[in-house]
């Protein structure tokens, strides 16, 4: 499976938010992005700039067996508090390695790690989507796009972070992201989601969804539609993994 050095999150994350911000500009802060209608581009910067701040905290508080709650929205003019949330968490993701400990929500190691990929997801997303609100996407780079599908199953599925209800889900799935030649076996089971290092080949396919790693990211996000891929068998169970 394609996947990025742990070095390389911070080059990602500094070349998302630079396509990210040369997209905002003052004018478009009250559009809706198609691929985000229950929100403006002002609230996805405002949320990505709140994301900022709790991988901030995590990364810089010793971490406890408490939660670490999310910051309450940022205040002031939304471009300003993007830019200041962004400059922190560029210097705190420098001052702490990806093998430091930190606090996470997910079933995860408590490693810095953990928040690198989540800022720099989550800003590749909100980039698309700002850029969808002015006509203009590029995918997610391959690297990262894996990363994103990845986080889906070992970080937002097993806590629930799901679209929907789904279960009556039950199947083995086949994800592949042709540039990245990377492949995800998941089992569905009564709704509930593993992923498996190899399924038993006497198990048949139920679905599979092929393209690339963007795309396939992208419709996991709820982005896209699951049709932008090559689609063999039970489309539903491709929905049941949406999140977000």
């Amino acid at each position: 499976m394609a996947k990025l050095r742990v070095t390389d999150h911070l080059n990602e994350l500094k070349t998302e938010a630079a396509g990210l911000r040369s997209a905002c500009e003052p004018d478009i802060l009250d559009r809706v992005a198609p691929s985000r209608p229950d929100t403006t581009v002002a609230g996805i910067l405002s949320g990505l700039a709140r994301l900022y701040q709790w991988a901030v905290n995590a990364l810089l508080t010793t971490p406890t067996d408490d939660d670490l709650p999310e910051p309450p929205p940022p205040t002031g003019p939304v471009l300003d508090a993007y830019d200041r949330a962004l400059g922190a968490v560029l210097d705190a993701i420098e001052a702490r390695g990806p093998e430091s400990p930190a606090w996470t929500w997910a079933p995860v190691e408590w490693r810095a790690e953990f928040w690198h990929r989540r800022v720099a997801v989550a800003t590749a997303l909100a980039r698309w989507d700002v850029q969808m609100a002015v006509g203009a996407t590029a995918p997610v780079p391959v690297a990262l796009a894996s990363e994103a599908i990845t986080e889906v199953f070992d970080a937002f599925l097993p806590v629930g972070a799901r679209r929907g209800t789904h279960t009556g889900a039950n199947g083995l799935v086949q994800l592949f992201a042709q540039d990245a030649d990377a492949t995800w076996f998941i089992r569905l089971r009564e709704g509930r989601v593993a992923l498996l290092d190899q399924p038993d080949p006497q198990i048949a396919l139920q679905a599979r969804g092929a393209g690339s790693a963007s795309d396939i990211a992208l419709a996991l996000w709820g982005r896209l539609p699951f049709g932008i891929c090559d689609l063999v068998g039970d489309e539903a169970l491709l929905q049941a993994l949406r999140v977000e």
